[in-house]
């Protein structure tokens, strides 16, 4: 990796993880005193509601994600086609999936006045975060510091709205509604700041579109597949149990992942400069992936070992003794997520070989098991049985399943090759940071 490269790489993981490291301060805080103040019954309501958004967000999604950042990198003459047309697919599958979610919602729920209003509010953001298509192009050129500061604005503007519903006693509606809220401003800086940095002139192709969901076909089933057993067990615990439950589960859920944000930042600050190196050197784009991985796991496992050490704590200090049934959930989940991270850092190694038709298998699997484990433990054990279910199915995921497919098998021995190359990429990373900061 050049010397270019990595302080491109450097700069943008530094944003992404100041605005992550704000994001996570100001709304665990906020989120902390609604969970007070809502308690364990509205706050889960809430959750509740968003794990079925966030399967209809991930639909409308249609899988472009790797997809648009891996083809622009292939073919950068197709840039503002690739992006306009991916916009308009976006924003078409938003509206037509707005309205299937609350026929959802009715369906399932008949008669619940407060969760259909809930989930109608809430829900508005989908439409809103079509300007996610915009970031790819930021993702691309390692510009994310602008999407950064876009997303510090939308955080810090819907903290003070509900600071303001919090001294008002609003209801859980005007709480729901404040998730639209972010995303609307959100939307809004991200598209000013791509009119005003990029010289990209998106059109729109009927040509592209098809070409775009040839492409992203696998990608959607395994992306709504994940999604799906992601947010599976607070569905089922709502159903099987009550939203009370939804709420203590998803305080641990919060503990649990809530730093996966520092690696999240590397491994898309570090996609474009793989992928780049896949064309010219298989054999050092090979390594550097074990490197970035390496780097990952290693962040992964200090984290997972810090929040399950002191979860009790964070769990009293943050939610109040109302969600001290967290602890044990919390625990597994960490391990979860550890394991768990291992799997959205492949996603650079499938698209890099072309491996899409076998993350859809991988994740379809995954959701089928999960989905079964959760109604069996869930029934048996409580919340602690979808923290179980949820290992396991992490574990299956990310290290079992590769072995499956002879192509697909040779992954899991780069996760383990990965760890050796842990001291040598941490060393030379970290010399390099302070070497520069002696110079600057």
């Amino acid at each position: 990796m050049s010397g270019s490269s990595k302080k491109k790489i450097l700069s943008n993981s530094f944003w992404m993880i100041i605005q992550q490291m704000y994001s996570m301060f100001t709304s665990l805080t906020i989120v902390a005193l609604i969970a007070r103040y809502l308690g364990p019954s509205d706050y889960g309501l809430i959750n509740y509601c968003a794990s079925i958004i966030t399967i209809f967000t991930t639909l409308a999604g249609l899988g472009l994600d790797n997809v648009i950042v891996s083809e622009i990198i292939r073919r950068p003459d197709k840039e503002g086609g690739y992006l306009g047309t991916a916009l308009v697919l976006r924003a078409f599958a938003s509206l037509v999936s707005y309205p299937l979610l609350l026929v959802l919602v009715a369906a399932v729920n008949p008669g619940n006045r407060i969760l259909f209003i809930v989930a109608a509010l809430q829900a508005a953001g989908m439409i809103f975060q079509i300007s996610d298509v915009l970031v790819y192009w930021f993702r691309i050129k390692l510009k994310m510091m602008y999407i950064s500061i876009a997303m510090i604005i939308a955080v810090t503007v819907t903290s003070v709205f509900r600071i303001v519903l919090l001294i008002n006693e609003a209801n859980v509606g005007w709480f729901a509604l404040s998730l639209s809220v972010q995303s609307l401003v959100a939307a809004i800086i991200i598209s000013a700041f791509f009119i005003k940095k990029s010289d990209v002139r998106l059109t729109f192709s009927r040509k592209d579109a098809k070409e775009l969901l040839r492409l992203s076909y696998n990608c959607i089933i395994s992306t709504i597949s994940i999604i799906i057993y992601m947010e599976a067990d607070k569905i089922i615990i709502g159903k099987i149990i009550d939203s009370a439950h939804v709420g203590i589960y998803s305080a641990a859920v919060m503990l649990a992942t809530y730093w996966q944000f520092i690696p999240t930042a590397l491994i898309d600050s570090s996609r474009p400069v793989v992928l780049e190196k896949r064309k010219t050197s298989h054999e050092e784009y090979i390594s550097l992936f074990k490197r970035v991985m390496g780097c990952v796991n290693l962040i992964a496992l200090f984290f997972s070992l810090f929040m399950a050490s002191l979860g009790w704590f964070f769990i009293y200090f943050v939610y109040g003794k109302d969600y001290l049934d967290a602890f044990i959930p919390l625990i597994i989940l960490s391990a979860s997520s550890f394991i768990g991270i291992s799997g959205y850092t492949r996603t650079i190694w499938i698209t890099g070989e072309g491996y899409y038709k076998y993350e859809k298998w991988f994740a379809l699997t995954a959701a089928v098991l999960n989905i079964g484990l959760d109604i069996l433990f869930i029934w048996k054990m409580g919340i602690i049985g979808a923290a179980v279910a949820t290992l396991i199915t992490y574990v299956y995921e990310v290290l079992i399943v590769p072995l499956f497919f002879k192509d697909t098998r040779i992954f899991t021995r780069l996760y383990l090759e990965s760890y050796r190359m842990i001291p040598k990429f941490s060393a030379k990373t970290f010399r390099e940071i302070f070497q520069r900061s002696q110079k600057e």
